[in-house]
């Protein structure tokens, strides 16, 4: 009887070992999903780790994810290496991860309908595009809620598909069909006082266009001070003010004005200026 206990204590000691060297070397703490309305999807994550792990291996949504990006606790790049659906992330002495990239693998578009699938082992927020309207999930989320127009939905752990339309714009109005009468003075003179409006109007919109161009010439700027070629990565750290999937936008309007090229080096976007500029 007593060997029989002691066998016993032993067992459960050493399942108790097995259970504490199962568990993960991290705790996802918060996880989002943004998507936008062309069907971009912006996954960020924040976990916190053991500084004492020389590297953690998390999950990823999408096994097409692009500007990757991999912070510690004090905003410093960790390194990392993908294989198939997981990351590695070299996190020695770190106590917090916050991993972002994006993906345009999560969604789909068929007849106007988009639909997001995705299989999460961990909970998350889903966001869908503002002026987006549900017709389909095929599991309820845990709550829905609206915030700045846009719907969030929680997710527990588990495989989704959610299905959701964006509203049309209104069609422009055609413009009023000119007659055959004479036009009186005053008529003319509202005309003329319209026409000075609009123009003043046109003027400024001119103008604010040109103030949203002024970004991709200071990002042209850049590349020719260092020689005509950067990391995408260095652009997101040299112009913080512009959010990382807006500068991913401007690098691929310049890439198809032929102002500049985007070659993939290992695991890094080069964005080099062609000669002419």
């Amino acid at each position: 009887m007593r060997l029989t206990a002691l066998a016993c204590v032993v067992l459960l000691a050493l399942a108790l070992t097995f259970q504490v060297y199962a568990q993960e070397p991290y705790t996802v703490q918060e996880a989002s999903i943004s998507v936008y309305a062309d069907g971009v999807a912006h996954v960020k994550l924040t976990a916190s780790v053991d500084p004492a792990e020389p590297s953690i291996t998390l999950p990823l949504l999408s096994n097409s994810p692009y500007n990757i990006l991999a912070l510690d606790e004090l905003n410093e790049t960790l390194s990392y290496d993908i294989s198939g659906l997981n990351i590695t992330v070299y996190t020695l002495g770190a106590s917090k991860l916050t991993l972002e990239y994006d993906t345009d693998a999560l969604t789909s578009k068929s007849a106007g309908v988009w639909t997001v699938s995705l299989i999460t082992p961990f909970q998350l927020n889903l966001t869908l595009p503002e002026a987006a309207t549900i017709l389909y999930f095929n599991v309820p989320p845990a709550s829905i809620k609206t915030e700045a127009g846009k719907l969030t939905l929680s997710l527990p752990p588990g495989s989704w598909e959610i299905s959701y339309m964006l509203e049309a714009a209104a069609p422009p109005q055609p413009p009023p069909q000119p007659t055959s009468q004479p036009f009186p003075l005053q008529l003319v003179l509202a005309v003329l006082c319209v026409a000075v409006v609009v123009a003043a109007v046109l003027f400024r919109r001119r103008r604010r266009l040109e103030a949203l161009r002024r970004e991709e010439a200071e990002v042209i700027r850049f590349l020719r001070e260092r020689g005509g070629r950067a990391l995408e990565a260095e652009l997101r750290e040299s112009f913080p003010n512009i959010p990382k999937t807006s500068m991913w936008r401007l690098v691929k309007r310049l890439e198809k004005r032929g102002i500049l090229t985007v070659k993939k080096v290992g695991m890094q976007n080069v964005v080099q200026l062609k000669s002419k500029f």
